[in-house]
C-alpha cells in the first residue's frame, strides 16, 4: 500500500501541467521534475520556474540531470550528476531559494557516489581562505586529473598566472576565476569562458574530481540523495515506467500529474478541475459571457475575491489585443498580469 504522500491529479491538460506543479513545489527546498523525455521535463522546470517567479517573486536554480547514451557522452553525464549532487549538498536551498531538476527514470535512478566518496573528490574553496596557489594548482593536477592550459575554456581545466587561477569545475556551468591578495582569497568571479570576461561574484566555489577507478561506491541511486522535504513530480504516467519501481517503493513524496483519469492503486487521487481552451469560443457565441469582455468582466470579480489572474498571449499580437481589451473595460481595481 502506497503511502499518503503519493498523490496524483487526475484529468490534468497539458496545458495546466506548470500551474499544478508550481502549486505544489512552493514549500520544498528540492523539486524534481520527472518525465519520459527531458526535454519535457525541461520545459516544466521552465514553465513553473516563470510562474514562481511571478507569483511569489522568487527565483530558482534549476539544473539538468542526464545519463549518457548515444548522444551524452558518460563524461559529460558525469559531470552533470556531479553538479546536481554538489547543488544538493551545498547550495542551502529553501523554499525561498528552491533548486529545480529535471530528470528522466533512467537518470532518477542512476548509480551515484556516497556522500563520503564525494567529500574525498571535492574541494571547497571561499571567500578568505587562506591557501596556497600552487598547492591548490597541483592537488588539481595530481588528484583531480585536471589538465593545466594556457586559457581554461573547458570542464576538467585550470590556468594558474602569478596571484590568479583560473579552474572549470567540472560540477559546474562555467569557470571560476580565484584571486588572491597576498595567500587570502579576495574573490571568486566566474567568467565567460569565450569572452573571458567576469559574471558577477560569489562567496564560495565546490570543485569535484571526475569519476575514475577511485569512485569504489557509485551504488547508490541518484534519489537517494534528495533531502527529506524534496518533492518528486511526475507526468503522464511516467512513474509506471519500471525504472522508477525503486524510486515508487522508496516513499518519497511523490505527485503524478495525468492526464486522464488511470492512476495506480494505492494512490490518493485528486480529480481537477479544468476548462479545455477550446471550450472557450471567445467571439463565435451570442451569450455575452463568452465574449473576451465578458470572460474577463468574469475574471475580474474573481480577482476582487482574492484570486491571482494570469492572462497569457501566444504572439505578440494577441498579447497586445489582451492588453487593449483590459484597459477598454476600465476596471479600476483589474490588474492582471499579462505574460506572452
Amino acid at each position: 500500500m502506497k503511502v499518503a504522500s503519493h498523490r496524483a491529479f487526475t484529468g490534468v491538460p497539458s496545458y495546466a501541467w506548470p500551474a499544478c506543479a508550481f502549486s505544489e513545489s512552493t514549500n520544498h527546498s528540492v523539486v524534481v521534475f520527472l518525465a519520459s523525455n527531458l526535454g519535457a521535463a525541461e520545459t516544466l522546470v521552465e514553465e513553473t520556474a516563470q510562474l514562481l517567479q511571478i507569483l511569489k517573486g522568487i527565483k530558482a536554480s534549476a539544473k539538468t540531470l542526464t545519463e549518457s547514451d548515444a548522444v551524452v557522452p558518460m563524461f559529460e553525464a558525469d559531470c552533470d550528476l556531479l553538479g546536481v549532487l554538489s547543488a544538493i549538498r551545498h547550495g542551502n536551498h529553501t523554499p525561498e531559494n528552491p533548486l529545480f531538476i529535471a530528470c528522466t527514470p533512467g537518470s532518477i535512478t542512476r548509480l551515484a557516489p556516497s556522500a563520503g566518496e564525494s567529500d574525498k573528490k571535492e574541494l571547497i574553496i571561499r571567500k578568505g581562505d587562506r591557501i596556497l596557489l600552487r598547492d591548490v594548482a597541483q592537488k588539481l593536477s595530481v588528484h583531480f586529473s585536471y589538465a593545466h592550459e594556457s586559457l581554461c575554456e573547458q570542464p576538467g581545466e585550470y590556468a594558474l598566472r602569478g596571484g590568479i587561477l583560473d579552474v572549470y569545475p567540472i560540477n559546474g556551468q562555467m569557470p571560476v576565476r580565484i584571486d588572491l591578495f597576498g595567500d587570502t582569497v579576495e574573490s571568486l568571479r566566474p567568467f565567460d569562458p569565450s569572452t573571458q570576461k567576469s559574471e558577477g561574484e560569489i562567496n564560495s566555489v565546490v570543485i569535484c574530481a571526475p569519476r575514475d577507478d577511485s569512485f569504489t561506491t557509485f551504488d547508490s541511486p541518484f534519489f537517494t540523495h534528495l533531502p527529506a522535504q524534496s518533492l518528486v513530480i511526475g507526468i503522464n504516467q511516467v512513474f509506471s515506467d519500471v525504472l522508477c519501481a525503486p524510486l515508487v517503493k522508496s516513499s518519497p513524496a511523490l505527485l503524478a500529474v495525468e492526464e486522464t483519469d488511470e492512476v495506480e492503486s494505492g494512490w490518493e487521487v485528486h480529480a481537477i478541475e479544468c476548462v479545455p481552451a477550446e471550450s472557450l469560443l471567445i467571439g463565435k457565441s451570442q451569450d455575452s459571457t463568452q465574449t473576451r469582455s465578458g470572460l474577463l468582466k468574469q475574471v475580474s470579480s474573481l480577482t476582487r475575491q482574492g484570486q491571482i489572474c494570469l492572462l497569457t498571449g501566444d504572439t505578440q499580437g494577441s498579447t497586445e489585443r489582451i492588453e487593449a481589451d483590459v484597459k477598454s473595460l476600465e476596471l479600476t481595481k483589474f490588474k492582471p498580469q499579462i505574460l506572452s
